[in-house]
């Protein structure tokens, strides 16, 4: 998702259909998500049990790389949970950007009167 959403064809049809304020604040939660720490504690957890459960393989009847093949699935989803924020961030700088493309100031709060009704005007 991070190379390609969403593209100025979605971003487009997301602003006509539900409207500049939804749209803005769709990226002002994806910024905040971004900078949520949930997704890091749970990558370390996961970090934690995985290290776990491969320190206990003698316990487990089997052998260590038996174990670190049963817990690569858990890897790589930890692997895309420390990727998430980053992947949020980036998408919120692209929806900046067309909102740049088409002339309008992005870091504006058009809700507390910098500008009004008339400032988000076409």
């Amino acid at each position: 998702m991070r190379r390609f959403y969403p593209s100025h064809q979605t971003w487009v049809r997301l602003r006509s259909k539900h409207g500049r304020r939804a749209v803005r604040a769709m990226r002002e939660r994806l910024i905040h998500a971004a900078d949520n720490r949930i997704t890091r504690t749970l990558a370390n957890t996961l970090l934690g049990l995985v290290i776990v459960w491969i320190a206990i393989a003698s316990l487990l009847d089997k052998r260590w790389y038996e174990v670190a093949l049963d817990v690569l699935p858990y890897v790589l989803v930890g692997i895309a949970l420390l990727r998430t924020p980053s992947t949020l961030r980036r998408i919120a700088e692209r929806m900046k950007e067309y909102e740049r493309d088409l002339g309008e100031d992005p870091d504006l709060d058009y809700g507390t009167g910098d500008g009004g009704p008339t400032a988000i005007a076409l």
